[in-house]
């Protein structure tokens, strides 16, 4: 566009469009390379410049026309497709799990009660910002949890707790052991709570998507992580800890 004859009239700006306009017809296979040499090399006859420009802009208006005729094709195929169908829907399921999700940070928690019976000796880091401790703990009911900064008075003397999970998905997110008269909270890791700000912005991209629909590359882009990687998540997340039972009885199951 900067060399377009209706926007620079120049005779060098016409003469670069002119080449413009050749090479991209080669690239896209109109014309083939081989012939424009040859006509080079020959010195056949060329039209004057003014009918040369001409026949150049007539091109590339209808290149422009045909592209956007294949584009418009694309996203009626696109928003025809079965695909479009599973991102509509996963847009309001993502919405749902983002809602919970987000409830379940300020709604009551669920209690129940286990007692530790093996623990690890080894120490990893929780991968956060801050540095953090977190050990592997086992408990009667045969359940592990990676928890923060294990101590001597938990493992101990202290060895029975309660399981705190959240209301709606029941997802672990500390341990509560009882010591002295005081309450003690050990955060859990590794666990989808845990991952809920990640999880959020990703359940929520079928959603965008919807709403954004505009004929860009960005929208494609969109469109297949909708697909993909967001709906796939959704799944591995409903199926997994009885996550859709929980959310079909709004946590009361």
């Amino acid at each position: 566009m900067k060399y377009h004859p209706d926007r620079n009239p120049s005779e060098n700006a016409q003469e670069e469009f002119l080449k413009i306009t050749e090479a991209y017809e080669i690239l896209t296979g109109k014309r083939k390379l081989v012939h424009s040499l040859e006509s080079k090399r020959t010195g056949s006859a060329r039209p004057q410049q003014k009918e040369r420009v001409r026949e150049a802009r007539r091109r590339h208006y209808e290149q422009v026309i045909k592209e956007q005729e294949e584009t418009e094709i694309y996203f009626k195929g696109l928003l025809k497709s079965r695909g479009w169908k599973v991102v509509t829907r996963s847009s309001i399921l993502g919405a749902i799990l983002s809602l919970c999700l987000i409830l379940d940070l300020f709604l009551p928690h669920h209690y129940s009660q286990d007692r530790m019976t093996h623990y690890a000796m080894d120490v990893y880091s929780s991968g956060q910002t801050i540095e953090k401790r977190v050990s592997l703990v086992r408990t009667a009911k045969n359940q592990e949890y990676w928890i923060e900064e294990l101590d001597y008075p938990f493992y101990g003397q202290y060895p029975d707790f309660f399981v705190q999970k959240s209301w709606i998905f029941r997802d672990p997110t500390n341990l509560v052991s009882i010591q002295r008269g005081k309450f003690v909270h050990y955060a859990v890791h590794y666990t989808y709570f845990s991952f809920f700000y990640l999880l959020i912005p990703v359940f929520l991209i079928p959603a965008f998507t919807c709403y954004y629909k505009r004929k860009t590359i960005t929208f494609t882009i969109l469109y297949y992580l909708s697909l993909y990687l967001s709906t796939g998540l959704m799944l591995l997340f409903l199926i997994s800890d009885l996550h859709w039972l929980h959310l079909l009885t709004l946590g009361f199951v």
